[in-house]
């Protein structure tokens, strides 16, 4: 589902407005929310899997990852992923994405209700993970909503967070941290946390305050200038669905 016609000229301008340089080599995700259509749920899944031997057999080298969600707003609906990709190689393939397109709506189109497409750029200058091969049996993901006029105070508090989770040794699981290119409402950054079981969510002891206040001192301000840059957030969990996802072959 790699769409090309993107509004490159609203990005260039997006990247601007952030004042954050992008760079060619950029990791890209296609991030799609499905709604099945009332009591469709078993039917998509079926037409899933019958589009990956599509997939399959085109030797697509792509992994396309399926969720369910489990807990959130979007509970009960599907998130599918295609990671690890940069702007330019989304180019050139046109070709594939015609047929890609056609194989879509003979099989899974029928059992959707709705589906909203996004893309998002993995920040690696605010991520303390990396984008692994295997995703794990479940994750969260926290949806920040920036304020327009916070965004350097934003991502200079992440930093800051980060620093302070280096310096104090401090046991946080490992996060990556992707935010919205285009596709919705923005800004928007989006931190994804993996979890290998429920007692994987359990965090540390210390609590997060304690830990920068210990680096940085008793007034330190980096959590509120976090808040107060942040309009909203929605936190969602998800399971990771093998039996629905396409994986190349090695």
């Amino acid at each position: 589902m790699r769409k090309q016609g993107l509004w490159w000229t609203a990005l260039l301008l997006l990247s601007t407005s952030l004042g954050w340089a992008q760079s060619n080599a950029d990791k890209v995700c296609e991030v799609n929310v499905t709604v099945p259509k009332p009591g469709a749920a078993k039917q998509f899944e079926e037409a899933r899997k019958k589009h990956n031997e599509f997939h399959k057999a085109e030797k697509d080298k792509h992994a396309i990852w399926i969720w369910s969600i489990s807990a959130g707003p979007a509970t009960g609906n599907y998130l599918t992923a295609t990671c690890g990709m940069t702007w330019k190689e989304m180019d050139g393939n046109d070709a594939f994405d015609q047929r890609d397109e056609a194989d879509r709506q003979k099989t899974l189109t029928p059992t959707i209700a709705t589906n909203q497409a996004g893309y998002y750029i993995f920040r690696t200058d605010l991520s303390t993970g990396t984008e692994g091969a295997t995703p794990t049996k479940m994750l969260t993901a926290v949806d920040f909503f920036v304020k327009p006029g916070g965004l350097a105070q934003f991502t200079d508090a992440i930093k800051r967070i980060n620093a302070a989770i280096k310096q104090t040794q401090y046991p946080a699981k490992p996060s990556r941290w992707y935010q919205l290119a285009v596709g919705g409402e923005g800004p928007r950054f989006v931190l994804v946390t993996d979890r290998n079981s429920w007692a994987d969510m359990q965090g540390p002891e210390q609590s997060l305050a304690d830990m920068l206040k210990q680096a940085y001192g008793n007034d330190d301000k980096t959590l509120q200038n976090l808040r107060d840059a942040t309009d909203h957030t929605v936190s969602q969990l998800m399971d990771y669905r093998a039996d629905l996802s396409y994986v190349p072959a090695k």
